[in-house]
């Protein structure tokens, strides 16, 4: 489960399966015409829901790097207090 502390004192847990099934990248959620290839239905590997790193990315999101090499996703701030129903 990955975890968040807010500057407001807000806990956040995350399932990893849910987070990487929200990944907001062209690949996974799509773009423009393009559909996307994660879907409710998606099967994930161990592998694609088990983080190896999480870097910054500016003052305005996260970007998880899974144990499948995926790394394209930056999960903004907003994003992730909306999922957790804080925004």
């Amino acid at each position: 489960m990955f975890r968040m502390t807010w500057d407001d004192g807000q806990l956040t847990e995350y399932e990893w399966d849910g987070l990487r099934r929200a990944c907001p990248c062209a690949y996974c959620s799509g773009e423009g015409t393009f559909a996307g290839n994660v879907n409710s239905d998606t099967k994930f590997s161990e592998q694609q829901t088990t983080l190896k790193e999480v870097y910054a990315v500016g003052r305005y999101g996260l970007t998880p790097e899974w144990a499948d090499g995926h790394d394209t996703g930056i999960y903004t701030f907003k994003m992730l207090r909306r999922a957790a129903g804080l925004g």
